[in-house]
């Protein structure tokens, strides 16, 4: 990794995401705004992934990128790690940022539309929503990031 930090990669992350969004705001340029997005999306991600990875090194898991995984291991070795208990929760709630998020990844990976599941009055706008979804993401990531990161320094 040469001397670069999975916090200070995560951040980066974040951080591009968060310029990715800015600037599809303020385009002129449907196509442009667009693809800014997907790439802000991309970006949360991998600023995701590397959470996961961050969680794993302070508690000595395997690095599985898989939150159910790592659940498992953590109960294995009786540990509680309230930022993993979280995302487990996330993911398992269609209706959640989590959740959504990794639809949308999914849909920008597989090149497919993303589908909105409607009747639910605490869902997520997808698209054409001037990247209030992808900020809504980076948002609760980046929260969730430094809750974990206030919690791993408290031990």
């Amino acid at each position: 990794m040469s001397g670069v930090s999975l916090a200070s990669l995560t951040n980066q992350k974040i951080d591009t995401a968060k310029r990715f969004i800015q600037q599809s705001q303020d385009m002129d340029e449907k196509w442009l705004s667009v693809g800014l997005e997907s790439s802000a999306i991309f970006q949360l991600k991998s600023a995701l992934n590397g959470l996961l990875k961050e969680i794993s090194t302070a508690y000595s898991l395997s690095g599985s990128l898989d939150v159910s995984v790592l659940m498992k291991e953590a109960e294995s070795k009786h540990m509680v790690v309230p930022a993993l208990s979280e995302l487990a929760d996330l993911y398992s709630r269609k209706d959640s940022w989590c959740a959504q998020l990794e639809q949308a990844y999914l849909a920008q990976l597989e090149c497919r539309a993303a589908v909105s599941v409607m009747g639910s009055d605490n869902l997520i706008g997808r698209g054409n929503d001037a990247g209030a979804s992808v900020g809504f993401y980076l948002a609760n990531l980046a929260e969730l990031v430094l809750r974990f990161r206030e919690e791993s320094s408290e031990y």
